[in-house]
């Protein structure tokens, strides 16, 4: 993640180059030293120096994705995250991930065209790994179906998820080889509800609530219990859907999910008069 903080890469360059010219003038004042041991304290302190400036910028980065997806502050995380977007990294899993996340963002504020639009851009490098470019091409594509749905757009929904099933069992085909404790779980079923609920009216509402029960993440809990509330709201559940609403508005009033939500609420028929 250190690509992502250029300062931070020039800072770790300087502070080795100031490393290994401190070694050069220690081999200078003293010319009849064996090199072998100083040579290998001196490698095991570059390695500390480069492992500490990583674990600097993976913790800026955590701080970062902390915004988003658990203090829910988009605006903030989008200003300073966006420009990483144009940085020059080579390391394409890096560059990926910078653009899921911001895609997330911006899916957060309701701008789901523009989280289309920069998955969209992304240019998938081919590699040596057939693995990594599918799992690269499964993150993409499982968003770009996400993004479909939120607006509704069913027929887009459904390419997107057919190329998801396809990728889903090509890389559960590639983990077969691998040990049990090794294999990865892909997992779609957020996708194949949302598309159920589009398509039928009906979604599996425990499925859904284990999703939410099994995610960490703020953002991602309250934008799922958005998609649990229309399940419930479907079957006439109308005190649990009322329940969850109300707590996605409070949660997230200025989010697309809260402003959904107090749609929802609003469009709701008054008790007396669905009674009536």
């Amino acid at each position: 993640m250190i690509h992502l903080f250029p300062k931070r890469k020039n800072q770790m360059y300087l502070i080795c180059a100031c490393y290994i010219a401190m070694v050069g003038v220690y081999f200078a004042l003293n010319k009849g030293v064996n090199p072998i041991p100083v040579l290998l304290f001196a490698l095991i302190g570059l390695g500390a120096i480069a492992f500490s400036q990583y674990l600097t910028a993976f913790n800026m980065h955590s701080q970062l994705l902390a915004r988003l997806y658990d203090q829910l502050n988009v605006d903030s995380f989008l200003r300073e995250y966006e420009p990483k977007l144009q940085l020059p990294i080579k390391n394409q899993n890096v560059a990926l991930s910078a653009y899921l996340h911001t895609s997330n963002a911006y899916c957060a504020q309701g701008r789901f065209d523009d989280a289309i639009a920069l998955l969209s851009s992304f240019t998938l490098q081919p590699g040596k790994n057939k693995e990594e470019g599918l799992l690269s091409r499964f993150a993409i594509v499982s968003n770009l179906c996400y993004c479909a749905e939120q607006k509704n757009d069913i027929e887009t929904a459904k390419t997107y998820m057919d190329e998801l099933l396809a990728l889903k069992k090509e890389l559960e085909s590639l983990q077969e080889a691998k040990p049990m404790k090794k294999r990865m779980v892909f997992n779609t079923e957020l996708n194949e509800q949302c598309l159920q609920l589009l398509t039928t009216g009906k979604a599996d509402v425990e499925a859904l609530k284990n999703l939410v029960k099994n995610n960490a993440q703020q953002l991602h809990k309250i934008t799922i219990s958005l998609w649990v509330a229309r399940a419930e709201l479907a079957v006439n559940n109308r005190r649990e859907a009322e329940k969850l609403l109300e707590q996605i508005v409070k949660l997230a009033p200025d989010l697309y999910p809260g402003k959904e939500a107090a749609q929802l609420l609003a469009g709701l028929p008054v008790k007396g008069e669905a009674n009536a």
